[in-house]
């Protein structure tokens, strides 16, 4: 079967196909997980829409408040994060139909079309919400240079969303789906952690298919003319579309072609002797699809712990949060040690290459005391496991995201001085973007109360195809580079 065309979310480049690698078993299961979580981050913000005053007090007004205003923009954010995370679920299985294992095979696909079906029937959700209330709508259509929003999201939403097209691939996967489901329910037993995606697909499969057709029938009466260009035009002008999502074949995870990364091995082995038990690690992977989840040019953020004996010299193993946990440090870490680091589905401990599956990276190592650094690493084993935070609410510590990890274990307690990270206010709501690490460094810098100390700078040339051992002064620069770093090479 040819690969249809697929156009994904604004901001980024269309991806190549990707296989599934030998770390497939454990890379489904976190997908499973991570799905999980955006299925009830999506209907807390079903609840959210449905019962929030905002949006009717906004329409009777004539325009929002500035409170109002934030609070659409959350919870706007919140979806996009949510759908980009579906995404990135999606984009991993494209060749799922060559993976030569039947099992593996299938519940390739029961994730991935699983995460179509909810992102599809959300979607539709927030169209049926906003199509015709012209405040909201306008206001969801407005640009975000800061979130990579491009104006007119809302109809590239609408537009994809209610593509004949797409309704087609849909109906392509479901085909699929119904000629397997007695394999698959016979495979799978009924208390399975397997067994609740069927539940999802029985129950979305549903969904979708009545409300495309309300959709469909609400825009050929209130905008005909979109309606006209969405049915009959090219499937590659719907932008936004799930066409190609389904129906046999999926997209790859990264949104540049073949992507090889430059951090290598060989590489990171030149890293190793600059790090210590407590440095910060900025890193960015170009091209792929998560680095849009957080604005500025640093994507992601990681704690180095090294190994036990490293962190056994700190004396970090007293700390009661890190006793209890200390069993999850591998025994062995191989070469390059751990880090601790918040990623979806949960926040983890690492090896250091799996993290550094990347191509730029900064070690910074915060100007604490080795007693307030112990205490810091001891704070962060007590987030372990806690979920990833799509909605990137600092205001409290059920969920984090990679950022809330670094500023709740340095952050100063009583006598311990900490790092002072100033939070940044977005869209009405306290939090820390990993770009703003890098300029707390830049506008610190050269000063005798600085609190991060530059050690190390691998960037990224893409054109050679390799890292290069960068300056300080090149790093300082960093925040302000452009967000897609690739197109400046």
């Amino acid at each position: 079967m040819t690969t249809p065309h697929l156009r994904i979310p604004s901001g980024l480049k269309r991806s190549a196909s990707a296989r599934v690698g030998q770390d497939a078993e454990a890379q489904l299961l976190s997908d499973r997980e991570t799905l999980r979580d955006i299925v009830a981050g999506l209907d807390r913000l079903e609840l959210l829409v449905d019962q929030t005053p905002v949006f009717a007090a906004g329409a009777q007004r004539g325009y929002f408040t500035p409170d109002e205003d934030d609070r659409v923009r959350q919870v706007l954010l919140a979806y996009r994060n949510y759908r980009l995370a579906a995404y990135d679920i999606i984009f991993r299985y494209r060749d799922f139909a060559h993976i030569a294992e039947e099992n593996l095979r299938r519940r390739c696909f029961l994730v991935a079309f699983a995460a179509a079906l909810v992102l599809y029937a959300k979607s539709l959700k927030i169209i049926r919400v906003a199509e015709h209330q012209p405040l909201l709508r306008a206001k969801v259509n407005e640009p975000d240079a800061m979130y990579d929003l491009e104006a007119g999201f809302f109809d590239d939403v609408l537009v994809g969303y209610s593509s004949l097209s797409n309704y087609r691939a849909l109906a392509g996967a479901d085909r699929f789906w119904r000629s397997q489901r007695r394999e698959i329910f016979r495979r799978f037993d009924p208390d399975s952690e397997w067994h609740w995606l069927c539940d999802i697909i029985r129950k979305k499969r549903v969904i979708v298919r009545k409300r495309l057709f309300d959709v469909l029938l609400r825009r050929l009466r209130y905008d005909w003319r979109a309606f006209w260009r969405t049915v009959l035009r090219p499937a590659r002008e719907a932008r936004y579309g799930l066409q190609s999502l389904l129906g046999g074949h999926f997209a790859g995870v990264y949104i540049v072609p073949h992507p090889v990364h430059v951090l290598t091995p060989d590489v990171l082995a030149g890293l190793r002797p600059q790090l210590q038990p407590g440095d910060i690690l900025l890193c960015r992977a170009e091209g792929k699809l998560t680095a849009a989840l957080l604005p500025g040019f640093w994507s992601h953020v990681a704690i180095y712990l090294g190994s036990r004996a490293d962190l056994e010299a700190l004396h970090v193993r007293a700390h009661p949060h890190a006793a209890k946990r200390w069993e999850e440090i591998p025994e062995d870490t191989g070469p390059l040690g751990c880090v601790i680091e918040g990623v979806a589905p949960r926040v983890r401990i690492c090896l250091l290459e799996t993290s550094l599956h990347a191509d730029h990276v900064v070690v910074l190592r915060p100007n604490v005391s080795r007693e307030e650094l112990a205490a810091a690493l001891g704070e962060a084993f007590g987030h372990l496991g806690k979920p990833y935070d799509f909605e990137f609410d600092f205001a409290t510590d059920h969920a984090l995201v990679c950022t809330e990890l670094v500023w709740r274990s340095y952050r100063p307690d009583g006598e311990m001085k900490g790092l002072r990270v100033p939070l940044v206010e977005m869209m009405g709501r306290e939090t820390l973007p990993a770009n703003e690490i890098a300029r707390l460094y830049a506008d610190e810098r050269g000063r005798a109360d600085a609190q991060l100390e530059f050690v190390y700078f691998l960037d990224a040339r893409e054109a050679e195809g390799r890292a290069v051992v960068s300056d300080e002064a090149s790093f300082a620069a960093t925040p302000d580079r452009t967000k897609w770093d690739v197109a400046q090479r």
